[in-house]
């Protein structure tokens, strides 16, 4: 006796072309919601891009600070306080602002995300910053992204030929000694990295004893939550500590609540899931309803209601597994495309893929549940 699993195989692959539609749905819908949900990760990963990059233990901010992109300063007073602590090693200022680029060929202004941070302990995730160190604390020396977006005109380009270049940001003149790769994120197309002393000179309007961030390294073994209390003290209602975790979650639900993220791209999903429903019901229940009779012999031949019923289950099984790997396989495809095209990463993780699969065979498996319905109707009677 055929297995079920391998009757189905068979029905389904008599009519090519409706089996290839049928799998070209799911195709669509796996490519969709894995799509989809890419994205939103991708955007919620690049809007916290600057957080995840802090390498300091503990991080001071203002109270009024709801995210470092819009930050409000605090007294740099305050951080003097901080080093009688013991476990206290290391303690820095970051500056952070936006700025106008002149783009030096077409003359045309872009935004740009400008940071002031110590280049000999800039406690973040800058590669190669330390080597430039000594450079940036001359007047007006600035390094760029060479991760940022094109619209700056082509940057990387003249560094390599002359090895600098003279830009005007804030209709102030300054010069780029080279380039570093750190990336852009949601909120800025391309970023500056300096000196505070020349972030001083970049914003001359800002108030020199006020900070964006300050950055603290604590001593190895020092627990990061029990130093955060017991500094939270010095600093009374002026500012407050966070860890690094806490800056990155703080972001993460700024982001969730401010910007319709999840709603888009959740959205997004669903509809992919909803076509493949659709879809894989609809040719699961013409299969069913054009092979009625033949049904309806098999169970007068002796199988069971059970064995008829694995059967459309199986045909739904099949579809999700020809529709999940070329659609996988196309999600990628876009992945790489997307990255290219607004330079910012886009990559696929296991649990993405492995979720994905699992709602694959939940849409063919629920869409096969309703089909089968129709397969209890089959009675041997109207054969004959």
């Amino acid at each position: 006796m055929y297995s079920s699993f391998l009757v189905a195989w068979y029905q389904l692959s008599h009519h090519k072309v409706k089996l290839a539609v049928a799998a070209a749905g799911v195709v669509v819908a796996v490519m969709l919601m894995l799509v989809q949900l890419g994205i939103r990760q991708g955007a919620l990963d690049n809007s916290v891009a600057v957080a995840r990059r802090v390498t300091a233990d503990l991080v001071i901010v203002s109270p009024r600070t709801k995210t470092i992109f819009a930050s409000a300063q605090f007294p740099r007073r305050l951080l003097y306080r901080l080093g009688s602590s013991e476990d206290v090693v290391d303690i820095s200022e970051m500056y952070m602002g936006q700025g106008r680029f002149r783009n030096p060929w077409n003359k045309l202004e872009f935004p740009v995300s400008i940071y002031g941070i110590n280049p000999h302990s800039p406690m973040m995730n800058l590669p190669g910053i330390e080597r430039f160190a000594n450079q940036l604390e001359l007047m007006d020396r600035v390094l760029f992204d060479g991760l940022s977006r094109k619209n700056y005109g082509p940057v990387l380009q003249l560094l390599k030929n002359q090895g600098t270049l003279d830009v005007e940001v804030n209709l102030r003149k300054i010069t780029l000694i080279d380039s570093i790769d750190v990336g852009i994120s949601i909120n800025s197309d391309g970023n500056l990295f300096m000196s505070p002393a020349n972030f001083q000179r970049m914003f001359p309007d800002r108030k020199s004893g006020s900070v964006d961030l300050g950055l603290i390294r604590l001593r190895d073994g020092a627990n990061p939550e029990e130093v955060r209390d017991r500094l939270s003290v010095y600093l009374g209602k002026e500012a407050k500590v966070l860890t690094r975790e806490q800056l990155v979650n703080a972001e993460i639900l700024f982001i969730r609540e401010n910007a319709p993220i999840d709603f888009i791209f959740g959205m997004g999903a669903a509809i992919g899931f909803f076509i493949g429903f659709v879809v894989v019901y609809q040719i699961l229940y013409t299969e069913v309803t054009n092979h009625m009779p033949q049904y309806a012999t098999l169970k007068a031949m002796g199988f069971s209601d059970g064995y008829l019923l694995r059967m459309v289950v199986s045909q739904a099984m099949i579809l999700s597994l020809l529709g999940y790997f070329p659609g996988f396989i196309l999600a990628l495809a876009l992945y790489r495309v997307a990255t290219n095209a607004i330079q910012m990463q886009f990559s696929m993780t296991v649990e993405r893929a492995v979720a994905v699969f699992l709602l694959t065979m939940v849409m063919c498996g629920l869409s096969a549940m309703i089909a089968i319905r129709k397969v209890k109707t089959a009675d041997p009677a109207d054969v004959f």
